[in-house]
This record gives structure tokens, C-alpha cells and sequence, in this order.
């Protein structure tokens, strides 16, 4: 039996960041994301379906204890299964993103392209680095035999896969020939400005195709919508099971 450092989950009292949970009953968690002084809110509902010999994990924005909190990056989610009984234990990490797709169907218009680039790579890099913090107490079960199913995903108002294909190839194009779309002016000045971003490409075009690079390995990206619930908050709900 593997015996993590954990704090049991309370109902009754909210969840706090950077701490394992471990949760013993089926149960539902309302995961909320607020934005600064804004009303608005998305929330989404883990939903645990846990059975004999099962217990979940729940963690929120976890780091690695290892690792200093300056300049680290996390993700909203952590949530596992363990069911001890046929040493199987299935992990989810997904980040909420109040609208991944919200960057102008324009991409020389309000730095929409630069927009488009950033958030690609950085909600891949929040996920590839949750990866290796929740990999620093995974390995202790895989190393008594367990087997892992991985689930990584993004929860979204929306997911424009169009959007994303016109922005790798615009910026594949700045790069492999001279445009015929912009003034060479212009495109000399998105070539610098784009530079370090020139082999961001593939990633992106992954993205549009909910595939994602994480150490070395190609995993599907599960996308979950959120819907409106009422003028300042959406939601959506998560299963988290042993598939």
C-alpha cells in the first residue's frame, strides 16, 4: 500500500492550493475559476465514481515539493483514481481556459497571431510540467506494479479548430517563403517580431488537432465545453473514473 502524504477532503471546508487530497466516497467537486475583480466565473464539476478498493486524489495547481514556487508552472487540475484491488490508476490533468479561441479571426489585427502562439505553448507547458510534478509520487505505485491510464485536457467556452490551422500556416509561411499577402514591410516586421515563435508550428497544428507533445510521447487532447449557466458563469462537469 502505497501511503502519500495527503490531507483527507472536507465537504464542508474549501480546497487550497498545492495540497493532495485524498478522497475516500463517491463525491462531486465544484473546481471554480474566478478572474481577479470580474463576476465572472467558470466551474466545473469533478464528478469521482468511486468504487470498492478505489480512492481518489485531488490536487489544485500541485508542485512538486522539490521545486521552487518562482517560475513554476501548474495546472488547474490534478485528479486521480487508485483501485488497489487490480493495481490500475487512472490520472487526469486538464486546465480551464475561460476561451482558448478568443483571439481575432483576423491574425494581423491586435497581435492576434502572437495571441494565438502564447497560449498554445503555454497551456502545453502548464501541462507538460503538471505531468512531471504528479510523475514525482506516480512512480512509487508503478514501482509495486500498477499500470497508468493518462488523461490530459483543456475545459473551454470554445474550440475554434479553424482558428489554430490559419495561425500555424500563417506563421510557417513568414518563415519558409515570402508572403503574398502582406506589404514586405509588414512582413519583415512579423518575421522579427514572430522569430523565436518559428518552431512553434507543429505544436500548434497538433493543438488543432487535440494531439499534444509531452515528453516524447503524442496523447489526445480531450476537450470539454463549457456551457452557460447564467449571465457571469459557465460550467461543465468532469468524470473522474477508471475507464
Amino acid at each position: 500500500m502505497i501511503n502519500l502524504n495527503t490531507q483527507p477532503y472536507d465537504e464542508s471546508k474549501p480546497y487550497k492550493k498545492n495540497i493532495i487530497y485524498k478522497i475516500d466516497k463517491a463525491v462531486i467537486i465544484p473546481f471554480e475559476e474566478t478572474h481577479g475583480d470580474s463576476a465572472n466565473s467558470e466551474r466545473v464539476d469533478l464528478v469521482y465514481d468511486l468504487y470498492s478498493h478505489q480512492y481518489g486524489i485531488f490536487a489544485h495547481e500541485y508542485r512538486n515539493p522539490v521545486i521552487s514556487k518562482k517560475g513554476c508552472k501548474t495546472a488547474d487540475i490534478l485528479a486521480c483514481v487508485v483501485d488497489e484491488s487490480e493495481k490500475k490508476i487512472a490520472t487526469f490533468i486538464f486546465d480551464v481556459k475561460s476561451n482558448i479561441s478568443a483571439f481575432s479571426d483576423n491574425l494581423l489585427k491586435d497581435n492576434a497571431l502572437l495571441t494565438a502562439i502564447k497560449e498554445v505553448r503555454d497551456f502545453v507547458e502548464q501541462i507538460h510540467a503538471e505531468m512531471l510534478h504528479k510523475d514525482g509520487f506516480i512512480i512509487y505505485y508503478k514501482d509495486v506494479g500498477f499500470s497508468e491510464q493518462e488523461n490530459i485536457g483543456i475545459i473551454t467556452k470554445r474550440f475554434e479548430k479553424e482558428k489554430f490551422i490559419a495561425a500555424a500556416d500563417m506563421l510557417e509561411d513568414l518563415h519558409q517563403k515570402e508572403s503574398g499577402t502582406v506589404s514586405r514591410t509588414l512582413e519583415i516586421k512579423l518575421k522579427n517580431s514572430l522569430g523565436p515563435y518559428k518552431n512553434e508550428v507543429k505544436r500548434i497544428r497538433d493543438f488543432s488537432e487535440k494531439k499534444v507533445m509531452l515528453c516524447g510521447k503524442v496523447y489526445d487532447l480531450q476537450v470539454i465545453l463549457l456551457e452557460k449557466e447564467s449571465e457571469s458563469e459557465y460550467t461543465a462537469s468532469l468524470r473522474i473514473s477508471i475507464g
